[in-house]
């Protein structure tokens, strides 16, 4: 018996490379763990980059950005992300376990004079008791979100609908033309 776990996922224009931690249970009760990376070219679904946007809200308030001012208990829930047009998620990595799990948002900003920050947050641990973040359960939930995306794209062949080139034949086209 075999479980594995999304540690990683990062998009690349629109398509998807993980990181996944692979636990093999041994005929002799112990276990082997192994890690995989996936590069996927296949073009990721729509919700996948929906769940990825989501976590905008977490980057922008975790790194206290001035945006962050219009992202409060009454408006995470709603919170329109066309204000964070300028913000991209491009990845997460999920670490520690237990009472320590939590993740790191990578991302960058775009300027109006083209320019790019990259950004990466602290790490954000979910159950943070010394320095707690505000929003630690929704960004749980969020960063839950984009992983049953990912395994929707990887196990249940959940992809983007790529448009089919129609081939021509085209002597044939000199023909009817010809006509």
């Amino acid at each position: 018996m075999s479980t594995i776990i999304v540690k990683k996922a990062k998009l690349k224009d629109r398509s998807l490379e993980v990181n996944l931690e692979e636990t093999i249970t041994t005929s002799g009760g112990g276990s082997v763990t192994n890690e995989i990376l996936k590069k996927c070219n296949t073009l990721v679904h729509d919700d996948l980059i929906a769940a990825f946007d989501h976590l905008k809200i977490h980057m922008v308030k975790a790194c206290d950005f001035k945006k962050s001012e219009l992202i409060d208990r009454t408006t995470i829930d709603d919170f329109d992300l066309s204000f964070l047009s300028d913000y991209r998620i491009k990845g997460f990595s999920i670490g520690g376990a237990d009472d320590n799990e939590g993740v790191v948002l990578i991302g960058s900003r775009e300027f109006s004079s083209g320019k790019v920050l990259n950004i990466i947050t602290p790490f954000i641990r979910y159950a943070d008791e010394i320095d707690p973040y505000e929003f630690s359960s929704e960004l749980a939930d969020a960063i839950n979100a984009a992983v049953y995306e990912v395994e929707q794209y990887l196990f249940e062949d959940k992809y983007a609908v790529k448009q089919l080139e129609i081939p021509f034949d085209e002597e044939g086209n000199d023909e009817n033309e010809a006509a």
